[in-house]
């Protein structure tokens, strides 16, 4: 199995346990001259099982993002950390321009400007949040090929 279709088997089984979970919450309780829709033993079974399966295909997710190596010379797993220290770096610059635009105070129902420098211009923090976001573009689609190029191992 690719890696690709194991990331997706384990969305698909994560949603199964959520349902099955729900399922045994909505009928653990039932009226006392009525019969159960659901067996609460047999469900908790089948949500136990269910974990473990999870468990077993996370485990070999991870063994094979740590054991593939992407051609920017860095494995899965870095690339996946990566990816997510880009997304933050650029959501604080995108925190910056924001301060930029939210300089007005009102004072006594006027709108007045406060007298504000940026030690760095919004141009150049725009350029920045371009660049980091060409990186991490090229970065997650590196993963994505991986995904679906690296069998699953384990």
């Amino acid at each position: 199995m690719k890696l690709g279709a194991a990331l997706a088997e384990l969305k698909s089984r994560q949603s199964q346990l959520a349902r099955l979970i729900q399922i045994r919450q909505d009928t653990m309780y039932y009226e006392s001259n009525k019969k159960p829709k659901m067996d609460a033993k047999e469900l908790t079974e089948q949500i136990n099982t269910m974990i473990d399966d999870i468990r077993k295909l996370k485990l070999q997710i991870m063994k094979t993002n740590l054991e593939t190596e992407l051609s920017t010379g860095i494995t899965l797993s870095e690339a996946i950390i990566k990816i997510g220290d880009l997304r933050s770096k650029i959501a604080n610059y995108h925190q910056l321009v924001k301060y930029e635009r939210d300089r007005y105070s009102f004072f006594e129902g006027e709108r007045k400007t406060k007298d504000v420098i940026p030690q760095v211009e919004e141009k150049k923090i725009e350029e920045e949040i371009k660049k980091l976001n060409e990186e991490k573009l090229k970065l997650d689609n590196e993963i994505q090929q991986a995904n679906w190029k690296v069998d699953l191992k384990g």
